[in-house]
């Protein structure tokens, strides 16, 4: 299994950088200008995502065959919340300027393209299907985290008061329509000449958002790191929450999908959704942000088959 995990983590984020570099070209060119990106910005969060939750909710959830299928969005509630503590006691007696900036790369991680793109590649046989719908499934629960949490972490510095309008956004009000569809109406109300232009332009979604990042890091200065906290973000979202899932497992003895889904949960670097939301919103320290994805998602190449291995070698 160590063998099988580096090689497709390996392949997934060799394949987001691949994606990120063509817009720091595009960027660093003059192709697109900072206005530019800002559009795209708003375009991925107000139609590419939401459009993109929705059809995946649609398609993939059916709570008649998954009669615990709560479980998987809490996991990433789980992990999310306890990512947020170990951060917060990290910053309790440090009055840093990027302080809220540090909380969110901390403890929102990338729940979903490299993970589904590392289920699609294991030889899982039969289990392939169940497994991919888990992931989705434990999505809904990161998504939810990601558009309130995450938009208050990365705006609170403009107002410390949460601001409730700022959390009812396009991708929660799209994740809350498909789940109220498929829970009351059913996974099939929704008729296929209506989801495949919502499947043709959510599947944009990935591509604007790495065309986002890249341009996003071509801009900012990757010279002048802060390292404290580009390290502390490091240790908590690739070192200690990953071990914390494993002691946590090893005691609660959960249903093995739940357990392999929270370990790849717990494994991922920083939610590179995050570089989209502070490009929207207009977040003060929007550098940090994009030099903590960067290198997160750069050492978790090394991190994720290394906790994966572990995994394999303690529950199989």
């Amino acid at each position: 299994m160590f063998s099988i995990s580096f090689q497709t983590s390996a392949i997934a984020i060799a394949q987001i950088f691949a994606m990120g570099a063509m817009g720091f070209y595009l960027v660093r060119s003059g192709i697109i200008h900072e206005s530019g990106l800002k559009l795209l910005s708003f375009l991925s969060i107000n139609i590419f995502f939401p459009l993109f939750i929705f059809n995946q909710i649609i398609r993939n959830f059916d709570a008649g065959r998954m009669p615990f299928w709560w479980g998987f969005p809490l996991i990433n509630v789980s992990l999310v919340l306890t990512g947020l503590l170990v951060a917060f006691f990290l910053v309790l007696r440090h009055h840093s300027p990027i302080k809220n900036e540090f909380l969110a790369v901390s403890s929102l991680h990338n729940a979903g393209y490299i993970p589904l793109l590392m289920v699609m590649s294991m030889p899982l046989g039969a289990l392939a299907g169940p497994v991919y719908a888990c992931v989705i499934l434990s999505i809904i629960g990161f998504d939810t985290c990601l558009w309130s949490l995450g938009v208050w972490l990365l705006t609170r510095s403009k107002s410390s008061r949460m601001d409730l309008r700022k959390m009812i956004n396009p991708p929660l009000l799209s994740m809350s329509a498909a789940l109220i569809i498929v829970l009351v109406f059913g996974h099939s109300f929704v008729p296929e000449i209506v989801l495949k232009p919502i499947k043709i332009l959510g599947d944009a979604a990935m591509a604007v958002a790495m065309v986002v990042i890249g341009g996003n890091l071509s801009l900012c200065s990757l010279t002048k790191v802060a390292w404290t906290q580009v390290t502390g973000a490091v240790l908590v979202k690739l070192i200690v929450l990953p071990l914390i899932t494993l002691i946590v497992l090893s005691y609660l003895k959960l249903n093995p999908l739940l357990s392999f889904v929270a370990i790849i949960q717990a494994c991922m670097p920083s939610s590179i959704t995050l570089s989209i939301i502070g490009r929207n919103y207009e977040t003060k320290n929007q550098d940090f942000v994009n030099q903590t994805i960067f290198v997160t998602h750069l050492l978790s190449m090394i991190t994720i088959p290394i906790f994966l291995g572990l995994y394999g070698k303690l529950f199989n």
